[in-house]
């Protein structure tokens, strides 16, 4: 019985996951003109890498907008000088729970 209820409770999960995937993929992908943004997946999570042209200012900062279930926040990556490599901002959930990068936006200084 338990086996059953096992496999029963599996193939829930399972669906459940598939039917949430397009919704994820969704979000706004797109980085802002003279920057180039890529997502990738971590342990349990998502993060956002974003790389930007010199412009007006010192550098910048890539902050994600991060959802799991039905909790939303927010994640500030570093600052970065512009010509040293890409600003990162990565969502961290749970086993059960991933987070997921909805959407984000790149802060200039």
């Amino acid at each position: 019985m338990r086996r059953k209820l096992t496999v029963f409770a599996v193939a829930v999960f399972s669906l459940f996951g598939l039917s949430v995937v397009p919704a994820a993929a969704a979000g706004g992908d797109f980085a802002p003109p003279g920057c180039f943004g890529e997502r990738y997946g971590t342990l349990f999570g998502q993060g956002v890498s974003v790389s930007c042209f010199p412009g007006e200012g010192y550098g910048y900062r890539v902050i994600a907008h991060c959802a799991n279930g039905s909790a939303f926040w927010f994640v500030a990556g570093d600052f970065v000088p512009y010509g040293f490599g890409p600003a990162v901002a990565e969502c961290s959930g749970a086993l059960l729970v991933p987070a997921r990068v909805v959407t984000y936006r790149v802060d200039e200084i």
